[in-house]
C-alpha cells in the first residue's frame, strides 16, 4: 500500500490473476463432472448413480438433435424432462366412447335413483357406500 492507503498496482494485478485462475479452475471442474461416469443425485441424499454410457461416449450434435426431435414427436420428452427414465411407458389416454350429453344423462339418472344396480347407496360422509336393503 502507498502512503494514502491505496493498494499497489502489483497487488491489484495479483488479486485479479488469482480470481481468473479460480474461475477457470471452477469452469474446468464443472465440465469434468458432466463427463464423469458417476453423478451425484439431485437431492444429495441417495449418494451417486453410475452412468457407464457416459464414459468415452462422443455423440455428435446432429445425433442429439435428432433424438430430441424424435422424443418431442412421440411425447416422451415431456416425461424425460421431468426426471422419468427414457424407457418410461407412455400410456395412451382413455378412449372416449360417450358423448357429453350421455354423461350428463347418466348423472341425472344417478341423482334421481341413487341406488346402484347391485343395491349399494352412497350416504356420504363416514358412512360411505352401504347396502340399500339394510337402510331403515
Amino acid at each position: 500500500m502507498d502512503h494514502i492507503g491505496h493498494p499497489a498496482p502489483q497487488e491489484t494485478i495479483m488479486k485479479i490473476r488469482t480470481a481468473i485462475l479460480v474461475a477457470s479452475l471452477a469452469a474446468f471442474a464443472t465440465a469434468s463432472f458432466a463427463t464423469s461416469v458417476y453423478h451425484a443425485s439431485p437431492s444429495q441424499e441417495e449418494g451417486v448413480s453410475l452412468a457407464p454410457d457416459h464414459l468415452g461416449n462422443a455423440v455428435s450434435r446432429q445425433a442429439v438433435e435428432s433424438t430430441v426431435l424424435a422424443a418431442q414427436k412421440d411425447g416422451s420428452l415431456y416425461w424425460i424432462s421431468r426426471g422419468y427414465p427414457a424407457t418410461y411407458p407412455l400410456v395412451p389416454g382413455p378412449k372416449l366412447t360417450k358423448t357429453r350429453q350421455q354423461v350428463l344423462d347418466e348423472l341425472q339418472a344417478a341423482k334421481r335413483n341413487p341406488v346402484t344396480s347391485d343395491g349399494m347407496r352412497d350416504l356420504g360422509g363416514e358412512a360411505g357406500w352401504v347396502n340399500a336393503s339394510q337402510l331403515p
